[in-house]
């Protein structure tokens, strides 16, 4: 089986300031190929499939509803699969069989990775709770720990100007959909299963989406972003207290911890159990990842989030050791591209690699640096 360093589809790139190297997916065959969202690893455990977004926008444009595309690394191909439209939200990859799963308005469609799979409904969001205008099925669905379910973060905006989220749980047996909570006029999201209880899920608030319309945000003010439930109980806080602009959290892979971005702080890690904070990462950085032992961490971080710039660091967080992956200006406005093109790094295929979302080929393309090159460095 080939490997990212080995395949046709794959050519190195060196960065010229750093010399590290990445395998960039230059087999074309879309016109904006793009990595998943940081909390969705897409490249399976054998290290055979790794899934993308594949966008169809004209020239120049700017938005397209993306379907999956699948990099088959026995057979040394990829392939797109047009049936599988998503909206923004990015799918989940069952890393064990292959399979991949996303939403399209109320439904949650799964599919294999081989040729002659064919797409199969799993489970829908019951109708009785779908008053509204459907803003939002999950924002980026993930697998309960028993692997029994997928949560679902639903907005729906209803025609008097109000919006309902539903945080609950949908069964992939086709089982009925499971209500946590019903939350009233707040802009929650993000929405996580812990990886070791299926009871428990991690929810942000935007506290920025619910005032950007009635006064500026400057990132001063203190609110609770971070929030968790747990079946038949309500929404808390995580933090003990409500802290200036924070967000893009992930679960520790234990289950004990979770880390969150506080904008211009650092990266930080949260004990859920005392939920003392301690910062792994001071720099104002926009997303991180953490792999599974928490020594190692990836940021990206951008002047400004709308013009995405390409800059991905790492960090061995025992030795303080940092390695510049990528640095790279954003796309100039004319060209073809998808909205939010934030390069998303993500450890993946056991900690074998992170994938991220470069554009040093002034296009949007999926890349890959290996763990192992970046110790080196070390």
């Amino acid at each position: 089986m080939k490997t990212p360093e080995t395949s046709r589809l794959f050519t190195r790139w060196k960065n010229p300031n750093s010399g590290v190297a990445s395998w960039i997916l230059t087999e074309r065959l879309a016109p904006v190929q793009q990595s998943f969202y940081y909390t969705h690893p897409s490249f399976t455990d054998d290290g055979r499939f790794l899934w993308l977004g594949c966008g169809f926008p004209p020239a120049g444009g700017r938005y397209a509803q993306q379907v999956l595309g699948v990099v088959d690394f026995e057979r040394d191909e990829m392939r797109v699969y047009p049936e599988t439209q998503f909206p923004s939200a990015r799918p989940v990859v069952d890393r064990t069989t292959g399979d991949v799963y996303w939403g399209n308005q109320l439904d949650i469609w799964k599919r294999g990775p081989e040729a002659n799979d064919q797409p199969v409904l799993v489970n829908r969001f019951p109708k009785e709770l779908a008053h509204g205008k459907l803003e939002r099925l999950a924002t980026h669905p993930t697998f309960s720990a028993d692997r029994r379910s997928l949560n679902l973060d639903t907005r729906f905006v209803l025609p008097n100007g109000n919006a309902v989220t539903h945080i609950g749980e949908l069964p992939l047996d086709g089982a009925p959909y499971v209500l946590w909570q019903t939350v009233e006029n707040q802009f929650l999201d993000h929405a996580l299963f812990s990886p070791t209880d299926p009871a428990v899920q991690m929810v942000a608030y935007e506290y920025w989406q619910d005032h950007k319309d009635r006064q500026p945000f400057d990132g001063a003010q203190l609110y609770h972003r971070l929030w968790w439930i747990r079946r038949g109980e309500k929404l808390r806080p995580i933090l003990q207290e409500p802290v200036s602009h924070s967000g893009h959290e992930w679960w520790d892979s234990g289950g004990q911890h979770v880390w969150y971005v506080h904008y211009g702080v650092g990266i930080k890690k949260v004990n859920l159990a005392t939920r003392a904070e301690t910062i792994r990462w001071p720099g104002h950085l926009a997303h991180g990842h953490s792999d599974r032992t928490g020594r190692y961490l990836v940021t990206d971080r951008m002047a400004d989030p709308v013009v995405s710039d390409c800059h991905v660091a790492f960090l061995d967080t025992v030795t303080g050791r940092q390695v510049e992956i990528v640095n790279r200006p954003p796309l100039a406005a004319g060209l073809t591209q998808c909205v939010h093109l934030h390069p998303h790094p993500q450890f993946c295929q056991n900690d074998r690699y992170i994938c991220y979302t470069t554009t040093v080929h002034d296009r949007v393309d999926v890349a890959l640096v290996t763990v192992t090159d970046l110790n080196r460095f070390n």
